[in-house]
């Protein structure tokens, strides 16, 4: 009984060491993801512990057609956050939780034709004019996902993966008119763009959750 006590002293003590002993190494990741190119800079607390600081920024096209309107679609990534890292084998394996400040939206612009309709009616682009908008999510969002990287007392070189989900929020959708010739829409228009509108963003409400998948180039010192 005394032998199992002090074995379990030794265990108890050892893991106290390597939780509270401090590290401070510091590495430094250019990367590549779903959020967008970006840096981030980690630091280790201990041999089982660190933290990270990361931004990314970036931006894609392609053309979206939603409920009667053929959009110009551009993506626009911007985020930072703070992260807390795990390495609960001592290896470079991961699990990581955190915050990021949310910029990221879509800008949305009607392309040009003789006509644009709007919830089934057809209305004549000279008088419409053209319509924008743009999709936004919630300004923080939590993060949460596993990964291999630089071990909080890791030096030199190495790369980094990540596989996560960031919790956005349902995305908000607003859109807005300018018309050619106020004096020649019709207030049907309005109303008809309001109603779809709200269609659009009754359909994509349940997308809450941005996959992110990332690779880097880690250098640890």
């Amino acid at each position: 009984m005394l032998v199992e006590a002090c074995e379990m002293k030794k265990f108890f003590v050892t893991a106290l060491i390597l939780l509270a002993t401090p590290v401070f190494a510091v590495s430094i990741t250019p990367e590549v993801s779903t959020i967008g190119y970006g840096l981030s800079a980690g630091f280790g607390v201990t041999p089982l512990f660190g933290v990270r600081v990361a931004a990314h920024t970036g931006s894609y096209s392609r053309d979206l057609h939603k409920e009667s309107i053929e959009y110009n679609g551009k993506l626009k990534l911007n985020n930072y956050g703070g992260l807390v890292d795990l390495y609960p084998f001592g290896s470079g394996f991961r699990l990581s939780a955190g915050v990021f400040g949310n910029s990221n939206k879509i800008d949305l612009a009607s392309k040009p034709g003789q006509t644009i309709t709007v919830n089934g009616v057809a209305y004549p682009s000279a008088a419409i004019g053209n319509v924008t908008g743009d999709v936004k999510f919630n300004k923080t969002s939590p993060y949460g996902g596993i990964g291999w990287g630089t071990k909080p007392s890791g030096r030199g070189f190495g790369l980094t993966f990540d596989l996560g989900v960031l919790y956005q929020g349902s995305p908000k959708l607003s859109v807005q008119p300018h018309p050619a010739n106020p004096a020649l829409v019709p207030a049907s228009f309005y109303t008809n763009l309001e109603t779809e509108r709200a269609k659009t963003e009754n359909d994509i409400r349940n997308y809450k959750y941005y996959p992110v998948v990332g690779i880097g180039l880690s250098f640890g010192f």
